[in-house]
């Protein structure tokens, strides 16, 4: 007699451990040498009792719905920097500055574009493999890598400035305000690094629980301050010249028997707009709160790892189940629910005009109305999954696939 079971992630020990739970990537601690000798079969007991309500149904990708095109997507331009996510699928978002669009590939290369027809200004080949980045302000273009370099760059030519050992792999952009460079690393510590010479100058530090997602959020660089979400659940604001703590709040608390079931990661980047910063974890909520001491405005029971996206009334979660909310800004009221691209692994939602746009992991873009959430369009980049949000420069979106080709597109 033979006995299987469904597991619906993946079980290997890399640095660190990495595992996928319904297309979640997830993370834990190295772990020590008796753990990987005798504690696969327990972590495996852990995984399954804390899984067994996880069906395959749930897990698949939602087919895609027919409807009425409303609006005509047109390719502008792409180019290829032969970079491909695949093997190391980090979350590298080209960013806009200056007129220029900075990209970084996971094999040590970082390329500034023109916007307007993409094609290359300069290009760097680092001898690592980048892992976060880029993060772009100052004149100065920084990346982070898988093993906890911090590398900066010129912003007109690219040459390398400096370089900094940080604790261990940067797996967001770096933030640069004020002279001052924020790390944020995978082992929960912020940095504060200065921006000419790469000197430290403080460093932040909070415990990360055993399991986590494979990522961080980045954190948000204000003129006096920064806003950062950890792994624990927890939104703090800093000093930014100090790195001292001016105030923490709860977003999530973790919940459940296993590790699995606790994990309240607050992954997406907090997003800060009129004295108010909205915020958002997994297997947890989805709030507002004002930036001055961090007290609440208003919460919903929304759990996402993808993020957020805002406009002057709205703000668009794409939740953990690829179910895409419209909220009212000012209230959190809800407004609209789309649950037709359940587990598709969405993007973030990205505003423009009138609509909101998502990318999905078959390589698609799905334009829905701001008012309702109806869809109006659906445009493919190809085969390749997307990571990370569509950009918006004036009237182009630009995406960046698994497979390392940038692709810019406009509405007709």
């Amino acid at each position: 007699m033979t006995i299987s079971f469904y597991l619906p992630f993946q079980i290997s020990f890399p640095k660190p451990a990495r595992f996928r739970k319904a297309g979640v990537p997830i993370s834990f601690p190295k772990p020590s040498r008796f753990f990987r000798k005798a504690g696969l079969a327990t972590l495996l007991l852990l995984f399954i009792t804390g899984c067994s309500s996880t069906s395959s149904k749930d897990d698949k990708p939602a087919p895609l719905v027919k409807f009425t095109h409303t609006l005509t997507i047109k390719t502008a331009w792409t180019t290829d920097l032969g970079g491909s996510l695949k093997k190391n699928p980090f979350k590298l978002a080209p960013v806009f500055e200056a007129g220029k669009l900075f990209v970084a590939t996971p094999k040590g290369q970082v390329a500034a574009l023109n916007v307007t027809d993409g094609k290359l200004l300069w290009q760097r080949k680092l001898d690592v493999t980048i892992a976060g980045g880029p993060g772009v302000g100052e004149n100065v273009v920084f990346v982070g890598s898988q093993k906890g370099e911090v590398i900066a760059l010129s912003e007109e030519n690219g040459n390398e400035l400096w370089r900094q050992k940080v604790s261990s792999e940067v797996l967001v952009a770096p933030q640069v305000k004020e002279g001052i460079v924020v790390i944020r690393t995978g082992d929960g510590k912020l940095f504060g690094l200065d921006k000419n010479t790469g000197n430290r100058l403080w460093v932040y530090e909070r415990s990360i629980p055993l399991l986590t997602l494979r990522g961080s959020s980045v954190p948000v660089l204000l003129s006096d301050r920064i806003i950062a979400g950890f792994d624990n659940g927890k939104l703090a604001a800093l000093n930014l010249q100090t790195g001292e703590l001016l105030w923490e709040k709860t977003v999530a608390e973790p919940h459940g028997r296993t590790e699995l079931e606790r994990m309240v990661d607050i992954d997406a980047p907090p997003l800060v707009i009129d004295n108010m910063v909205y915020v958002t974890s997994y297997q947890g909520r989805t709030m507002a709160r004002e930036i001055d001491r961090g007290e609440e405005v208003w919460s919903q029971e929304v759990s996402s790892y993808a993020g957020l996206g805002i406009d002057s009334e709205n703000v668009y979660v794409s939740d953990s189940q690829s179910h895409i909310w419209a909220l009212k800004r000012e209230s959190g009221v809800s407004l609209w629910k789309q649950e037709k691209l359940q587990a598709r692994q969405v993007t973030a939602p990205v505003p423009i005009g009138n609509y909101v746009v998502v990318g999905d992991l078959e390589g698609y873009l799905h334009w829905l109305r701001r008012d309702d959430g109806q869809f109006v369009a659906r445009y493919s980049t190809g085969n390749d999954s997307l990571l990370v949000p569509p950009l918006v420069v004036n009237n182009l979106l630009v995406t960046y696939t698994s497979g390392g080709e940038i692709v810019a597109v406009t509405v007709e």
